[in-house]
């Protein structure tokens, strides 16, 4: 049965990495996830302690293309057209990977305030957020309690990442994460 496609924007494909999970977290939720090139180019670094000290550890997302994990995908001329319209509202990933969503209607996830309301905009789906796909995750996977917060430390810390007041899993989040 093929997967699921889901296109991430580059802070969800940052915090995903993150997590240390990316293969996993597309298996226990059987999808593959889509990222578009200009997307992909903004996935930087991850914030990583090694003996104290704060080390930049480069993302690369090309280790989970050769399997069911990740699609690297470039725009086709069809596309150009609606993201350099929607390049003027929100940043270059974000514009890429809704063009891309609305001309080849695949689902995104995105935790970007701008991004959301431009979908909204554009009658597309709402698009899912970091913390649902780790809950999703957290639950198809059954991780434990000390599981998931590891998993929610290393999101924060690592792509220096907190839910928006306004997410629908904050509490799930919170409940988690606790004071660590």
């Amino acid at each position: 049965m093929p997967r699921r496609k889901l296109l991430l924007d580059a802070c969800v494909a940052i915090n995903l990495a993150a997590a240390a999970r990316l293969d996993q977290i597309a298996d226990a939720l059987q999808v593959t996830f889509v990222i578009v090139a200009q997307a992909a180019s903004e996935a930087g670094y991850l914030r990583d302690i090694v003996k104290g000290t704060t080390v930049l550890t480069p993302i690369n997302l090309d280790q989970f293309s050769s399997n069911e994990t990740l699609e690297i995908r470039e725009l086709v001329p069809a596309e150009l057209a609606l993201y350099l319209e929607f390049a003027a509202t929100v940043d270059d990933g974000e514009a890429a990977t809704i063009a891309l969503a609305i001309h080849r209607r695949i689902e995104l996830a995105t935790d970007d305030r701008r991004a959301r309301r431009l979908c909204a905009e554009r009658s597309l789906a709402e698009p899912v957020r970091t913390v649902a796909l780790l809950h999703a995750f957290a639950e198809a996977a059954r991780l434990k309690n000390d599981q998931v917060r590891q998993m929610l430390t290393q999101v924060r810390d690592r792509a220096s990442f907190l839910p928006a007041r306004s997410d629908p899993h904050l509490k799930w989040w919170n409940d988690h994460i606790g004071d660590t």
